[in-house]
């Protein structure tokens, strides 16, 4: 059925503004980081600087180590994202053949977990991870992250392999391959859109996760989103946007990367188990 003119033209019209809603917020940071701090805040607003500037990225380096914030970032974000995708995959093969009411009682369990307020187990956690001397180390972040991951990633895995033909495994253990085999041999190139969607989803996350390391981190490791409470401030009136921005925009470039580069895959991954063939 064609659509009609006006209703296409709306269609576009909501979406152009929607997309300028998301995206001006972002063009604005970028700009602020590049503007002169002197000029960020003057009249009539310039919309783009007209001396561009490095400036601020110099004195963000020059007052906070970002190396060390982008490495803690990396390693944190690298064993997080594949740690719980390898976790949440076997989960899924595991959740998804289920026949037993505990099972299927453990998986209802799993997702109802991710309903319940981080704030509300902030001070548990901390408590048993200082009494076992686990703070401020990759260690405690990678499980905390993992931890927060696994059940809205269990839940699309799980939903997209139940939809895939019995077929597929029915042939591999007729050739002699294991779980493992058939697991990580023939299911998962079948689950790609699923997976790359979750690894999107997660490196995400991570990159813009504030309160854990800002709570269970304190010198020894520090990465990105916690670098901003690092910048140093000449008064407590006085915020330092130019070095704010600046740094809000090197967190924003792995991201934006990340996202072109697997987005084909987002809708399809988010649609797993939507649709029954």
């Amino acid at each position: 059925m064609k659509r009609h003119p006006l209703k296409t033209l709306g269609i576009w019209l909501m979406a152009a503004a929607t997309a300028l809603v998301i995206v001006f917020p972002v063009w604005w940071i970028v700009l602020s980081s590049i503007t002169p701090k002197d000029q960020l805040f003057q009249t009539p607003i310039q919309y783009f600087p007209a001396h561009p500037t490095l400036e601020n990225y110099k004195n963000l380096f020059a007052n906070i180590d970002v190396s060390r914030l982008i490495w803690d970032t990396v390693v944190v974000t690298a064993f997080s994202v594949t740690l719980s995708l390898v976790v949440c995959l076997l989960a899924a093969y595991g959740f998804s053949h289920a026949r037993s009411k505990g099972i299927k009682t453990a998986y209802a369990l799993l997702i109802g977990s991710s309903f319940l307020p981080m704030i509300s187990t902030i001070l548990p956690m901390f408590e048993l991870f200082s009494w076992l001397k686990l703070c401020d180390t990759y260690f405690v972040l990678i499980l905390l992250y993992v931890n927060s991951f696994i059940p809205f990633t269990a839940l699309i895995l799980v939903s997209f392999m139940r939809q895939l033909p019995g077929s597929l495994e029915e042939a591999a253990r007729v050739d002699g391959a294991g779980v493992m085999t058939v697991i990580f041999r023939i299911l998962l190139p079948v689950m790609k859109p699923a997976v790359t969607t979750m690894a999107i989803i997660n490196f995400i996350l991570c990159i813009n996760e504030f309160m854990t390391p800002l709570i269970f981190t304190t010198s020894k490791i520090s990465v990105l989103s916690v670098g901003i409470t690092m910048i140093p401030r000449l008064n407590q009136y006085q915020v330092p946007w130019d070095s704010i921005s600046a740094l809000a925009t090197i967190m924003l470039v792995p991201i934006v990367l990340f996202v072109c580069l697997f987005e084909k895959n987002i809708l399809s991954g988010l649609m797993a188990g939507s649709i029954k063939q």
